[in-house]
């Protein structure tokens, strides 16, 4: 009798484990069904210089398998950090655990929203070629407000890091979305919207990938518009004034400065290094109701020009490498193509007006771009520009002395070889954004500076210039880009962000409780220093 109990007692037992074992594994088989990494387990950046070997590489197409990569990722204690197949050089997307790159979230949805009119949704992965296509071909024809310089650029990872167009009083393009979806910490889609709440949308809109996994944005668009675009060849002496900036930005809706190093140079002249001789290419663009001057079949054509351009040029920029003294020369030489046509007014769509350039990817560059405050007579952004040509060509890395104007380039130092571009644009209230302010009307400028990877001095003179920058203005590096290079940069993010580090950790706590996506050593140190340092120094 005891002996038959037993044996009932063993066998309830038994079945009970197997239920329990296959009920476990009929759950995790629901909870991770389709978050299947792929074969490849390496991933480079846009310009070759990360690397990495995460323990897994997921390329996920629906919102189902970024649900079940998060749940996946809970289940193995592992955490997430996605990429966008972007232009991004920094460290951002670097993990040792999951890496999710979002480039096969692609559809579109077009429609009229109650409160933003018309509105495009994209997922992640959509390149702002895409987009810009599917608006173009809608009827009515549409348009983003404004858009990054690349069409490249995938919308995730643009709206991710606080990216801006050229246009000046449409700021960050995260401050064109009406709202956004993220597959959160907890595996759930949680939307995003100034409706919602403003304070979390304002974290949202520049997360740093913080908040979990960007899966589509809505951004609001209007009716497709035409730009007069003014380029103008002038004199670096005689044009950066800060009245002139000034008076030029009040009669346009975006205006951008470009300066090749040393463009001025003759060789055949007895002081072939004249900076007198320099220009600098200015471009402006007021909207217009002109028609536009070209076609777009002829559009398409011109793009082709200048994919082989670059492509041409990508062969003199590599020479530098080793000849870094024809720098001068390589310079003059594109400079002069690119000056070809003189002067020239050309009517443009909008979205033909923000990428103007075809191929600038082909050359692979390093990339560092700041923002500080523009003081309200500009004064400063003359300043600096006219600093950063006495840097490029007469500075001492000490940073101590200057020598006479471009004594420096004749010592053999020439650390900017391809260009500096200056473009202001309004403030956010995106909490990350490096163009944060309380204040709508104040104004960024945006020094970018662009050397082929590679070139010799180009960290100690970037540190130089930014140092300067973040003495005198509290400025800012774009997160995108590249930063952590630059000495003691974290603990000094950490103080000038740190009021608004503290209000985003409320909302990063929220919705990623666990930290699954804080998977960024930069970021734990910036953080880490704001929040739990008595005096916000690490």
């Amino acid at each position: 009798m005891i002996v038959r109990h037993i044996l009932s007692f063993s066998l309830i037992l038994l079945i009970s484990t197997v239920y329990k074992s296959v009920t476990v594994n009929i759950n995790e088989d629901v909870m991770i069904r389709s978050a299947k990494p792929i074969k490849n387990k390496t991933w480079e950046n846009w310009n070759g210089e990360i690397y990495i070997s995460p323990s897994a590489i997921f390329e996920p197409s629906t919102l189902e398998d970024l649900i079940d990569i998060v749940k996946l990722a809970k289940a193995k204690n592992k955490t997430i950090r996605c990429a966008a197949q972007g232009h991004t050089v920094s460290s951002l997307s670097v993990t040792k655990n999951y890496l999710v790159v979002v480039t096969n979230l692609k559809q579109i949805t077009i429609q009229k929203h109650p409160k933003c009119g018309w509105t495009v949704t994209a997922e992640a992965g959509i390149s702002l070629s895409e987009l810009d296509n599917a608006l173009r071909n809608h009827d009515p024809p549409l348009t983003l407000d404004s858009e990054a310089f690349l069409d490249i650029f995938r919308v995730s990872g643009v709206v991710a890091v606080g990216a801006h167009g050229s246009k000046t009083s449409s700021g960050i393009m995260s401050d064109q979305l009406c709202s956004m979806k993220i597959v959160t910490g907890s595996g759930e889609v949680y939307e995003f919207s100034e409706e919602i709440s403003k304070s979390e949308f304002n974290a949202a809109k520049v997360n740093l990938g913080l908040l979990g996994i960007i899966y589509s944005l809505t951004f609001r668009a209007q009716l497709m518009y035409n730009l007069r675009v003014n380029d103008v060849y002038a004199p670096i002496t005689e044009w950066f004034n800060p009245q002139t900036i000034k008076n030029l930005l009040d009669s346009s809706d975006g205006i951008e400065m470009n300066y090749y190093p040393f463009n001025g140079f003759n060789q055949s002249d007895p002081n072939p290094l004249d900076p007198n001789k320099d220009l600098v290419l200015v471009k402006n663009f007021v909207r217009t109701g002109e028609s536009v001057s070209f076609t777009q079949q002829q559009i398409e054509k011109l793009r082709e020009t200048q994919i082989q351009d670059n492509i041409n040029q990508k062969k003199l920029f590599k020479s530098l490498l080793q000849n870094p003294e024809a720098t001068p020369n390589v310079s003059s030489t594109i400079w002069k193509s690119i000056m070809s046509n003189g002067n020239t007014s050309f009517v443009f769509q909008a979205p033909d007006t923000f990428h103007f350039i075809a191929g600038y990817e082909i050359v692979k560059n390093h990339l560092i771009e700041i923002g500080f405050k523009v003081d309200p007579d500009f004064s400063n952004v003359a300043a600096e520009f006219s600093h950063v040509i006495q840097t490029v060509t007469t500075a001492s890395y000490s940073g101590i002395s200057l020598w006479d104007l471009y004594e420096f380039a004749r010592k053999g130092k020439f650390p900017l070889n391809r260009v500096l571009v200056i473009r202001i644009i309004k403030s956010t209230k995106a909490l990350l954004s490096n163009t944060f302010d309380n204040d709508p009307k104040t104004l960024y400028c945006h020094m970018d500076f662009d050397s082929v990877i590679g070139t010799p001095g180009w960290e100690e003179f970037m540190q130089l210039i930014a140092q300067r920058y973040f003495d005198k203005y509290k400025a800012k590096p774009h997160w995108g880009k590249q930063w952590e290079f630059i000495p003691n940069v974290k603990s000094y993010l950490s103080d000038v962000l740190s009021d608004q580090i503290k209000q985003f950790e409320k909302v990063r706590a929220k919705y990623d409780p666990d930290k699954i996506f804080f998977d960024n050593k930069s970021l734990q140190d910036i953080f880490s220093c704001a929040l739990y340092s008595s005096n916000s120094k690490c």
